[in-house]
């Protein structure tokens, strides 16, 4: 394929010259359709990763719709505009196995590294691209592996602002967004601005776990680099997206699974599109990829019979996270290779219902039964409890090019309605296969989780970032935000009560529970996270969101 002309000139001929097969050699961020007249064939296709650009399309009875938005394409009257109530109780449920379908009926997206063909007779959706794993491993050395992931990594932040006189980046005190940071600087081409969000000074929180503040870290790392200029951003108050909701459905399309969560990420974009930026780098994909802290060592020196190399790490382990050392086994061993009847079992004699959402969720009960999901997530694989198991491959790979299709529809989304642009170097096709590749062993030594990562950014990050082993709470002052909203939630949570469909997937009378249990301060409201930050938060934007498209009061 010529590397000259038009991106559509290019695709077309990809597809024309040698087809599934001619996409797989295309990288970077692209969806496309192309008709072919002759044959009355509709073919549509969308990039690995699937965060930047999106693409739904409707069959009809005699016509075919696509769009890069859902907004655009329920506008279109042939075009149903219903909820699929299957879809939105995934939501609910965080159940994530979803490849093709959407929230709504008849509405169905071109998934992630997918070729999406429609004839006249079918539908059929086929991978166009798999990354080549298990192949014979490249380097005998540790500091090969190391300076080949230096060099993919640099390209590709190379790659990203190569077109941009000045960039932001979304900064953490963490390895992922600091090195993306640091490494933009080191490269001299463009100006470099990271925006940090910090709690409000007088949150007091004792996260286990957690620290609290980004900012000792990203002041270490503005010593650093002198020329590196550094934001920080206190969201407070609600985000006018988050106040009104119905204003965030007609640009997006689509509820947000944490709508209280993303508020404080959308504080600091409004200050970085208010700069002027229209492009923001991120570090995303760093964790499945580059970064990932490698759970599944044990697993693996078991399969080789390295059992006295195993209980080194689970000793080293146990003494760098401060757990029991029987935890860390059965956590990092025994969990991950448990047959899923005796998880089940196991997790029943901890006092646990392996099927139990509700300490998250706040779906109706009766929902579980009359949409017969203890059978639907069994064939899923659907762990409420969100075990990880399988082989450490397999969950990466899923992780960086298939897992949660609606949250890569959600990203683009954003970026499509609201004018800005994400790019995240860690998203590198070939960094990510690359990383796949990499020992298992690389990613976790002596107990260190993100060996590989911190040996890799060790000549670019200072030691309060590459010798901390916790990792940045990420909106710590949600309940501050929640209780601001209270009165709203109450009253949303009342209208809920007209529509059936509401009543059918909500548990109404639990949400009012929680409006009348209410937390007195922050502290106590972070023991009860997973019920108000997660459950209650979400449930009710699935409400306004089922009201919006009914036409009630979102």
């Amino acid at each position: 394929m010529s590397p000259s002309g038009p991106d559509s000139t290019l695709i077309s001929r990809a597809l024309e010259t040698r087809g599934a097969d001619g996409i797989a050699r295309l990288l970077g961020s692209f969806v496309f359709a192309y008709w072919n007249e002759q044959t009355s064939t509709l073919r549509m296709a969308r990039d690995c990763i699937g965060m930047r650009k999106a693409l739904f399309f409707h069959r009809g009875a005699d016509f075919i719709a696509f769009a890069t938005h859902l907004n655009d394409l329920t506008a279109i009257p042939e075009v149903p505009r219903a909820i699929d109530e299957r879809m939105i109780v995934s939501l609910l449920t965080l159940e994530t196995a979803e490849l093709d379908t959407t929230i709504y009926r008849g509405i169905c997206r071109v998934p992630s590294r997918r070729l999406v063909t429609i004839t006249p007779a079918a539908i059929t959706i086929v991978p166009y691209w798999e990354p080549a794993i298990g192949r014979v491993p490249p380097f005998k050395r540790d500091q090969d592996y190391i300076e080949r992931a230096r060099e993919l990594f640099e390209r590709s932040v190379s790659r990203s602002v190569r077109d941009l006189p000045r960039v932001a980046v979304y900064m953490s005190g963490g390895l992922d967004s600091s090195a993306v940071a640091a490494t933009a600087v080191r490269l001299e081409s463009c100006e470099v601005t990271g925006y940090t969000g910090l709690p409000p000074d007088d949150l007091k929180l004792d996260l286990r776990g957690w620290y609290l503040s980004e900012r000792p870290k990203v002041e270490a790392l503005a010593r650093l680099y002198p020329s590196l200029r550094v934001r920080f951003i206190v969201p407070s108050g609600v985000h006018p997206l988050l106040k009104d909701s119905a204003l965030a459905f007609a640009r997006q399309g689509m509820p947000d699974r944490s709508p209280t969560g993303r508020a404080w990420f959308r504080f600091i974009n409004d200050a970085i599109l208010a700069d002027g930026h229209r492009t923001a780098l991120i570090g995303l994909l760093g964790n499945p990829g580059l970064s990932w802290p490698g759970r599944f060592l044990l697993k693996e020196l078991a399969r080789r019979g390295r059992f006295a190399a195993l209980l080194r790490e689970a000793i080293a382990g146990a003494r760098i996270r401060r757990r029991r050392l029987w935890r860390i086994l059965y956590d990092d061993l025994l969990l991950l290779d448990m047959p899923r009847i005796l998880g089940r079992a196991v997790s029943r004699l901890q006092g646990h219902d392996p099927d139990d959402i509700g300490y998250y969720s706040l779906l109706n009960p009766d929902a579980i039964g009359t949409l017969d999901l203890h059978r639907r997530w069994k064939e899923t694989g659907f762990d409420p409890r969100f075990g990880s198991r399988g082989d450490a491959v397999e969950v990466r790979t899923r992780m960086m090019f298939d897992h949660l299709q609606y949250g890569r529809d959600l990203m683009a989304s954003r970026q499509a309605a609201e004018g800005y642009e994400w790019r995240d170097p860690y998203a590198d096709r070939e960094l990510l296969e690359f990383c796949l590749n990499v020992p298992v062993t690389l990613y976790r030594r002596n107990g260190i989780p993100r060996w590989f990562a911190r040996k890799v950014f060790e000549d670019r990050l200072p030691p309060d970032i590459l010798n901390e082993y916790l990792r940045g709470a990420q909106g710590p002052a949600w309940f501050a935000t929640l209780d601001e909203r209270k009165s709203d939630m109450a009253s949303d949570i009342e209208r809920f009560e007209a529509s059936a469909l509401c009543r059918r997937i909500l548990d109404i009378p639990r949400m009012r529970r929680l409006i009348d249990e209410w937390p007195v301060d922050a502290e106590e409201a972070e023991a009860r996270a997973s019920e108000y930050r997660s459950g209650l938060d979400r449930a009710v934007q699935v409400g306004q969101f089922v009201r919006w498209i009914e036409g009630g009061n979102a």
